[in-house]
C-alpha cells in the first residue's frame, strides 16, 4: 500500500481495533492502494516475543476487525525478531519494496528514525484518535519529534528496579537476586512498615 501523508483511516482503525504502531514515511511498492487509500495490502511488521501466541491472537482479531470494516483492504502481519529489529527497519527505509506501512518500534529509537526519514508524521491522526487523550504525556512526549507526532504509544515497560538502602538497612535485609526474593523482599517490607508499599511501579 502507498501511503500518503493522510493516512486517517488505515492508522486511526487498526489502533481503535488494538493493534497499535507507527506509521513508516511513504513508500512505493508493488502493493500500491487504489485512489481511496483504503484498499490494497496493509504491511504490518512487531516484535516476535517469548511466548508470542497471546499476542497473535491479539493481532489476529484486531486484523480481522480491520479487514471486515474496510472491504478490500488486507493486512499481512510479520514478526520480526527483537535481536535484529534495528537492522531489519533501518534497511526497510531504503528499500521501498520491503518496507512496512506500520511498525512496532522502541520509543527510544524515534528521534533515529525520524532523522533517517523512517516514519510518516501522525499529528492528525494521533489527534483524532479517541483515546489518545488516555495517553500518558510522558509516553507521548516519547514518539514526539519538534511539535511533531511520529507513533501511538500502546504500553510503557520496566526496565530498573530501584530500592530505598536507608529501607534495607534499618531492617537488615540484602537486596533480592530473583523474582522469588523479590516478592518475599516485599511482602517483609510491607509488613515491618505497613505505611509502604513492599514495591512498586
Amino acid at each position: 500500500m502507498k501511503l500518503s501523508a493522510r493516512i486517517a483511516a488505515p492508522v486511526a482503525a487498526l489502533v481503535l481495533a488494538g493493534l497499535t504502531a507507527t506509521a513508516c514515511a511513504p513508500q512505493t511498492s508493488d502493493t500500491s492502494a487504489k485512489g481511496d487509500e483504503k484498499s490494497g495490502t496493509l504491511r504490518v511488521w512487531l516484535f516476535q516475543e517469548v511466548g508470542n501466541k497471546p499476542k497473535e491472537k491479539v493481532v489476529d482479531d484486531a486484523v480481522a476487525a480491520f479487514e471486515k470494516s474496510h472491504k478490500g483492504a488486507k493486512v499481512e502481519v510479520e514478526y520480526i525478531p527483537v535481536d535484529t529489529r534495528a537492522q531489519r527497519i533501518k534497511a526497510a527505509f531504503n528499500d521501498p519494496k520491503s518496507a512496512p506501512d506500520l511498525v512496532e518500534y522502541g520509543n527510544s529509537d524515534t528521534a533515529g528514525y525520524v532523522k533517517d526519514g523512517g516514519l510518516a508524521d501522525v499529528t492528525e491522526e494521533f489527534g483524532a484518535w479517541e483515546e489518545a487523550k488516555d495517553t500518558d504525556p510522558i509516553a507521548k512526549q516519547s514518539v514526539t519529534v519538534g511539535d511533531k507526532v511520529y507513533g501511538a504509544p500502546f504500553f510503557v515497560g520496566v526496565r530498573a528496579l530501584y530500592y530505598r538502602t536507608d529501607v534495607f538497612k534499618d531492617l537488615g535485609i540484602q537486596p533480592p537476586k530473583s523474582q522469588a526474593e523479590l516478592v518475599s523482599t516485599a511482602k517483609k517490607i510491607h509488613k515491618a512498615k505497613p505505611d509502604l508499599y513492599g514495591l512498586a511501579v
